[in-house]
């Protein structure tokens, strides 16, 4: 089992963040239950805009449209700022969007029995239960399965000195969720419907 834990923090990627604090906690619980884990920075990449699946190498989005086709588990970090997900969290969602048509090698949608989840953070500023919706939303839609429980919110500091148990609860309960999610997927696969359009 494969757990990818994309952080979408506007800051790079050698300064802590509180986003960077929860996958802490996230990762913590994956690996206690044997799931590989793999963390990606996004902001330490060059990734361009657009609702493409253009894959020209004109920038670093192959390397995590690679990672993203190669993990059981796709976790998405974000804080918030102004009451929204960051422009990076978008841009990651955008650029997935563009394989809306795609299939995989079962002719199914390319990302079905993948299984989505979400930490926000907003430090007490408001926001983060909207992001969170947004997000899960347009999983739902490319074809992700979103179990219960499979957002975290975080509205206060998410320092490890500092960090309330609630919240580690919290986010215990939703990697192991996504765990749980993933095995049965890898175990019972959504079938594939037989094509009726032209009959």
């Amino acid at each position: 089992m494969k757990a990818l834990l994309l952080n979408c923090s506007l800051e790079k990627g050698y300064k802590e963040t509180d986003t960077e604090f929860l996958l802490d906690e996230a990762a913590a619980t994956f690996q206690s239950e044997k799931t590989d884990v793999e963390r990606v920075h996004l902001r330490d990449f060059h990734i361009t805009f657009g609702i493409t699946s253009n894959l020209d190498g004109n920038d670093d989005w192959p390397f995590i449209f690679n990672k993203i086709c190669e993990a059981d588990i796709v976790l998405f970090a974000t804080p918030i700022t102004l009451g929204e997900k960051s422009s990076i969290a978008t841009l990651i969602i955008e650029r997935l969007q563009g394989y809306h048509d795609m299939k995989n090698h079962k002719g199914q949608h390319l990302f079905y029995n993948k299984v989505g989840g979400v930490i926000a953070v907003d430090g007490g500023d408001g926001g983060a239960r909207v992001a969170v919706q947004s997000i899960m939303y347009s999983l739902s839609m490319l074809g992700f399965t979103i179990p219960p429980h499979s957002g975290s919110i975080c509205s206060e500091s998410c320092h490890p000195d500092y960090i309330s148990t609630s919240i580690q609860t919290q986010v215990a309960k939703m990697s192991t969720n996504l765990i749980n999610f993933a095995e049965i997927l890898s175990f019972h696969p959504i079938p594939v419907m037989e094509d009726t359009s032209e009959t």
